[in-house]
């Protein structure tokens, strides 16, 4: 039995050594066998770290260029901005200017609006007047008459006023002799007469400023009296 043990005890060892051994020779192996593999995959891996550093270097230096030009641009659009803010408080002080300047005459016209009004009938007057498109019946068909006498003694006076330069006309109808019209007035220095002939039916026109206007209506027969119609009108 002793020698049973000892030789168990033997075959132990013996195997426990053969077990050293093969995993000795088993870590030589894997030794052998990966290391050229790991040192292939670290150079690699080396190699793009190289790589990497290189591209990193480079977007560094783009990167500090495009800053720089940045910073020129922005120094560049400030300035402008600047100046641009610097106009346009000048054009809002122009602008400013010209407003009261606009509110100072929107307000002188409407004084002036206010001060000058007229209606659309005052307006037309006046338009009439300019054109001598008004006028006025002094005399309206009035039947007149004078005795005999000529020379000026025979005749009917009237005495208007003419507020506007114009004229007048006098018309004679129905008149039993020869009739006369004489028209007086002073006016501007003007000392105007004027006698017409106008038969026993006719309408003499004369000139007149603004004045007392004197018009005369006379029988020239020396033998026969004198009946005539008579209207005088002033156009103005």
């Amino acid at each position: 039995m002793s020698e049973k043990k000892m030789v168990r005890r033997s075959v132990a060892i013996a195997l426990g050594i053969v077990c050293i051994i093969l995993v000795a020779a088993l870590g030589v192996v894997t030794f052998m066998g990966y290391s050229p593999t790991a040192t292939n995959s670290v150079s690699s891996l080396q190699s793009k770290i190289n790589q990497l550093q290189t591209w990193l270097d480079g977007n560094k230096t783009l990167l500090s260029q495009t800053q720089t030009w940045l910073n020129g641009n922005v120094t560049d659009y400030e300035t402008q901005i600047s100046s641009l803010n610097a106009r346009i408080t000048q054009l809002q002080t122009w602008l400013d200017g010209n407003i009261t300047a606009y509110n100072s005459l929107q307000s002188t016209h409407t004084n002036y609006v206010n001060d000058h009004h007229h209606s659309d009938e005052e307006y037309n007057s006046l338009q009439g007047i300019v054109n001598l498109q008004d006028s006025t019946v002094w005399v309206n068909a009035q039947t007149q008459s004078q005795p005999a006498g000529g020379f000026g003694f025979a005749h009917t006076t009237w005495t208007e006023s003419a507020s506007y330069a114009g004229y007048v006309t006098v018309y004679i109808a129905s008149a039993t002799t020869t009739i006369y019209v004489d028209l007086i007035y002073s006016s501007h220095g003007v000392q105007y007469t004027k006698e017409v002939n106008v038969g026993t039916m006719g309408t003499a026109v004369f000139p007149v400023l603004p004045a007392t206007i004197t018009i005369e209506v006379g029988n020239r027969d020396l033998v026969l009296g004198s009946t005539e119609t008579v209207t005088i009108t002033y156009y103005y």
